[in-house]
């Protein structure tokens, strides 16, 4: 099983109480837009923009509801289906500018991410035999709350 690890960047407090947390993800000690990098390579070189393959920064979620978000049950509208959740966006700031999206699922003590998307590229881009990850849902579970309490 692969270990999950996510990494406050910045946190914003607001006035009005909201906050949020912006968070980028480690995956078996890799940070998951390097792993995608990897993965994107030859696609972004095949299209001539190599620079495109893994250029995703860490994105914003709610501080109230970073285990909703990552659990998959918050904001899951992403896709071709809209059933995915966005886990790295764009350097820009703005999430739908170049999101990186994939399936959350809870199966019995495991986490599956699952069927990548980066939605604004064409059929070249095939995320079909990129396998995801498979987390311990209890691993999964305590670095979210160690997220929440960082």
């Amino acid at each position: 099983m692969n270990k999950i690890l996510f990494k406050v960047e910045n946190r914003k407090k607001y006035d009005s109480g909201y906050q949020e947390s912006k968070v980028n993800i480690l995956i078996d000690g890799r940070p998951l837009a390097e792993i995608m990098k990897d993965y994107e390579m030859p696609m972004a070189t095949k299209e001539g923009s190599p620079g495109l393959a893994g250029d995703y920064h860490a994105i914003a979620v709610s501080s109230s509801s970073l285990k909703q978000y990552y659990l998959g049950k918050v904001e899951a509208d992403w896709g071709d289906e809209k059933n995915k959740t966005a886990v790295l966006g764009c350097s820009c700031g703005t999430l739908g500018c170049w999101p990186l999206l994939c399936k959350i699922n809870v199966q019995g003590a495991r986490v599956v991410w699952s069927d990548f998307e980066q939605p604004h590229r064409d059929e070249d881009w095939d995320y079909s035999i990129f396998e995801g990850f498979v987390f311990d849902k209890q691993q999964y579970l305590n670095a979210i709350d160690a997220l929440a309490n960082a």
